[in-house]
């Protein structure tokens, strides 16, 4: 296992697949769209994934000879402006983004039919959020070091003025073996808010996944890295504990412990885990955005730190904010609480731990 992101173990890339084979190492299921040439130059080799608003094809640069991802908007949704837009932003927020734990965008454009696209490297591995469905948890030391690499790649995003606003296991990509992770890229910028755009939902709808989210990206408040910050803290849970932080079925009840509800200590569901872990995990996820961590290098600062790699642990931030409670800050905020209370029974209560 490498020390972080700047390890010269290099993922498993184009370069290093079996050009032989016609799906370079990758296992595509047959699809009407193989061997369909897009834009004169990738050759679609076959089907690897869907999402709810695209599919993902391997195919071959036919340029250079080498594998790349291709992602198509789905057909229902091509024709909508908002996926459309969608596309476009994610793929102009990952070519804002140099950095090696961030996918590598090549190519963007439409199909003869008019359907979006967006070519990214092709990279063997699987999403964090397989791996943990499959395994449950991540060894201690494996997953700072993969959530090093995370921290480093959504900084480089940060740096470039992009919040990634949907950090989650399933928008990590593991490099490796299945169950032998050696390295994590950053995927999957869709929603992400960038500098020139609108800081929240044109619509008013909540955008992200509501386990992984800050409070203020539930009241869709504006947000910044701090937002992302927190998503990463949950994400950190969930590997080393192997449960989220907040478990219900009940819409009502997530949202109202994500808003006001303090995260618990990992090591109440992990006794390996030590109070150095706890705080980090304290330190990310806070309500009010001014008592958490202010920037990915403070997170990788500590990360460091529980990996022997660097002084001491931070202690548990004492808020600078007390209590440690969020509370909208604009009137749009405001507004959104007043309809949870109303639709859902959302109501304030402060909880505190640690």
């Amino acid at each position: 296992m490498p020390e972080g992101p700047d390890s010269e173990r290099r993922p498993i890339a184009a370069g290093d697949l079996d050009r032989r084979s016609p799906t370079f190492g990758f296992s595509p299921k047959e699809s009407t769209r193989s061997g369909a040439v897009i834009a004169g130059r990738y050759q679609v080799r076959g089907f690897l994934d869907r999402g709810a608003t695209a599919r993902v094809y391997i195919a071959e640069d036919l340029a250079t000879h080498t594998p790349v991802a291709v992602k198509i908007l789905a057909a229902d949704k091509a024709p909508l402006l908002e996926f459309r837009s969608r596309l476009y932003r994610e793929a102009e927020a990952m070519r804002s983004i140099d950095h090696p734990n961030v996918v590598r965008v090549i190519d963007v454009g439409e199909t003869a039919e008019g359907v979006p696209y967006m070519v990214m490297e092709a990279l063997l591995g699987e999403s964090l959020g397989e791996y943990l469905r499959r395994q449950g948890t991540i060894p201690l030391d494996t997953a700072l070091i993969l959530l090093k690499q995370a921290a480093a790649g959504l900084a480089a995003a940060h740096r470039v003025g992009v919040v990634h606003r949907d950090v989650k296991p399933d928008n990590f990509l593991l490099l490796g073996p299945p169950g032998e992770p050696y390295g994590l890229k950053v995927i999957d910028f869709g929603l992400a808010k960038l500098d020139a755009a609108n800081s929240t939902s044109t619509t008013g709808n909540i955008l992200g996944t509501a386990e992984y989210m800050a409070p203020e990206q539930i009241l869709v408040e504006a947000v910044d890295a701090r937002s992302d910050i927190y998503s990463l803290g949950v994400v950190m849970f969930r590997m080393l504990t192997g449960h989220l932080p907040f478990e219900t079925a009940a819409q009502t009840d997530l949202l109202r412990h994500q808003l006001f509800s303090s995260v618990p200590p990992p090591s109440w569901l992990n006794e390996a885990l030590d109070e150095r872990v706890d705080a980090v995990v304290f330190s990310a996820t806070r309500k009010h955005r001014e008592n958490r961590y202010s920037s990915m290098a403070e997170v990788i600062a500590d990360l460091d730190a529980v990996l022997g790699l660097a002084g001491q642990v931070s202690p548990p931030r004492t808020p600078q904010v007390i209590p440690d409670a969020f509370a909208p800050s604009t009137e749009r905020g405001r507004e959104a609480l007043a309809l949870l209370a109303e639709k859902f029974g959302v109501h304030a209560r402060v909880s505190s731990v640690g």
